[in-house]
This record gives structure tokens, C-alpha cells and sequence, in this order.
């Protein structure tokens, strides 16, 4: 079978100081992972120092070599695409033409407690994307959308070449548009049948938008830890069980009994900064079987974890970007580095 298979970090956001992250980076791409990511946040929960992403990812660019950096993900909200446009262009020129465009329709966190309009985040993506790869030909751009409308705009930088965008979806409608227009797909934890099952609604409207579903670079965000004692990866991912299964509606498709919901309980992109939501959202992760957690991410053994990626490459994942939780993250780099992606590299 032929493989192609790249492996990515999310770097630790909010949990590591600025200098340590870039420290992380560095080990990272040496260690041979071809992606470096960030979280795009104004507020993070669980709650943390939160960096601004690009500028990060400024950081990252004068800082790394090789590695591809990209964002998990941005929104289309924030900013305006113009100025957001010019960011990305920045960033790709400072690293030599290694950006990723993540984009997502957006969290409650990031905009409702800053007033900022979340109002038909499908359609205001798909117009951000059109003004974004618009400016970026170099061109005068006149663009009369919903949200925004330019007259003889026009960028004075463009990046190194074409941006890819990756789009972080689940829904049909955007899975749809991501078949539609998308470089690659970027969705959060998932088992691999949700993640096949989804991957045919993104080929299906890739061929109907004329399009080779095979140009679509093909992601996964997901959990990681490795120990030689299988006990100890799983007790690792224990913290993390709400940001793995991130809503009854994911446990529930992927065949388990939903447990007796806490009062106030919001799916995680609706989640607010306040205690409230923080601690119901952390109470249906304790009631969360592990067995469902396991199913969403890649943990145990460096042999264990060979059988679980190559679950998730028969579902058809190319690009694994891994959260990497220990419980000691220079075995879990090292046994990547060693064992796991030689393993794949064939």
C-alpha cells in the first residue's frame, strides 16, 4: 500500500511559556515531524496564558528550517480578510513558503464574550477564503459578497506561492465545502469509521465540483502517548478525555451509551470562559469510558500505537498532527522519531 504519511505536533498551548514553545519546535523538526501547529485563541479553555497565533507563527518561521506551519485553526470572524490575507502573506515570506491556512467556522469563546458577529459562519468562511486567495494573485481585486465588499483592492506583498487552505470540519455543510474548495481537511478527534465516513462526503463533493478528491491532503488532529507500560500511556489521557470526545454526539455515533448529562453541558466550540461551562463540560469527560477514549486517539505501547495509526490510514488520514501528552514527552518524541514514523515512511 502506498503510504505518504506525514506526521505534525500541535505544539502545548496554552501550556508552555513562549520560549519553551519555540524550544518544542525545534526538537520537534529535528526529531523528523514535517508539520508544526498552533491553536488560533483569544480565550482557551482549559484556561491558560493564550499567544496571539501568527504571531507565534512569525516566531516559529525565523526560528525552524523545514517544517510546515500552520494553524488548528483559525476563524474567519476576527479578522478581515484583507488584513488577515496580508498576515498569512507575512508569515509565508518570513518562512520561506511554509504556511498552512487552518480555518474553522469559529468558537464561542474566541468571539461572543468580544461582541463579534458569528452570524452564517459557513457562507462568511467560504467569502473570507474568496477575497483571501483573490488578493493573494496579486491582482486589483473588486469582490460584492454578504459580508464584505472591496473596490480596486489589492495587497503590496504576496506569499512564496499558493497558501494551502485546511479546512477543520465536521457537519455536512462543511464538509461539503471543504470538497468544494479545500486543500486539505484538519478535523478534531475522531474514531477512523466516523473519519471514512465523513472522508466519502468530502471525495463526493470534490468529484462534483469537478475536482480530484486525491489533491486533498487528508488530516487528523489527535491525542498521543506512548509509554512501554500500556497502563501508564492510557492514565495519561485522562486529563484530556473532554477535548478527546468532545460531545455525547461523537460518543453516541461512535457506538457508546451517552451518559446521564451534567446540567448547562455545551459542545466544546460552544463552550464560554466561565466557571459554569468549564466545569460541566469536565464533568461529561469523568463520565466518558475510557474504552470510547481510546477509540479517539493513539495511546499505549510504541506497538500499540502502530496498530492504531494504521487504523487510521485505512480510513484514509496522510497527515497525523499529534497532541503529545506524555506521561514522559521525550520518550513519546523519541518513539515517533525511532520507531513509529520509519514505520510509515515506506
Amino acid at each position: 500500500m502506498e503510504r505518504q504519511v506525514r506526521f505534525g505536533v500541535l505544539l502545548p498551548v496554552p501550556a508552555a511559556p513562549v520560549e519553551k514553545l519555540i524550544r518544542i519546535a525545534k526538537l520537534n523538526e529535528d526529531a523528523g515531524f514535517s508539520s508544526l501547529w498552533v491553536p488560533d485563541h483569544l480565550l482557551f479553555v482549559p484556561y491558560g496564558t493564550t499567544l496571539e497565533a501568527w504571531t507565534l507563527l512569525a516566531a516559529l518561521a525565523v526560528s525552524t528550517k523545514k517544517a510546515l506551519l500552520g494553524t488548528c485553526v483559525s476563524d474567519p470572524h476576527r479578522r478581515h480578510p484583507a488584513v488577515f490575507a496580508q498576515m498569512v502573506a507575512t508569515v509565508d515570506r518570513l518562512s520561506g513558503g511554509r504556511v498552512i491556512l487552518g480555518l474553522g467556522a469559529g468558537e464561542a469563546m474566541n468571539l461572543e464574550p468580544f461582541g463579534i458577529a458569528w452570524d452564517r459562519p459557513v457562507l462568511r468562511l467560504e467569502e473570507a477564503v474568496s477575497v483571501m486567495r483573490a488578493l493573494w494573485s496579486g491582482q486589483k481585486v473588486d469582490f460584492e459578497g454578504r459580508f464584505w465588499r472591496l473596490k480596486g483592492a489589492f495587497l503590496q506583498i504576496r506569499p512564496v506561492g499558493r497558501v494551502p487552505i485546511y479546512l477543520g470540519t465536521h457537519g455536512p455543510r462543511m464538509l461539503k465545502l471543504t470538497g468544494q474548495l479545500a486543500d486539505g481537511w484538519l478535523p478534531t478527534p475522531m474514531t477512523p469509521e466516523m473519519y471514512a465516513r465523513r472522508l466519502r462526503a468530502i471525495r463526493e463533493a470534490a468529484r462534483e465540483a469537478g475536482r480530484d478528491p486525491g489533491e486533498i491532503d487528508t488530516a487528523i488532529y489527535l491525542y498521543t502517548a506512548v509509554a512501554e507500560e500500556r497502563e501508564k500511556a492510557v492514565k495519561a489521557l485522562e486529563p484530556f478525555k473532554p477535548m478527546i470526545v468532545h460531545s455525547p454526539e461523537a460518543l453516541e455515533e461512535a457506538g457508546y451509551e451517552v451518559p446521564e448529562l451534567p446540567e448547562g453541558l455545551k459542545h466544546y466550540w460552544r463552550l464560554l470562559p466561565r466557571d459554569e461551562d468549564v466545569l460541566a463540560f469536565m464533568r461529561f469527560g469523568r463520565a466518558v469510558p475510557m474504552e470510547a477514549v481510546l477509540e479517539f486517539s493513539v495511546a499505549g505501547t510504541v506497538g500499540d500505537c502502530l496498530d492504531r495509526l494504521e487504523a487510521y490510514v485505512r480510513a484514509g488520514v496522510r497527515h497525523f498532527v499529534l497532541v503529545n501528552v506524555g506521561p514522559d514527552p521525550k520518550l513519546v518524541l523519541r518513539a515517533y522519531a525511532e520507531h513509529i514514523m520509519p514505520a510509515f515512511s515506506s
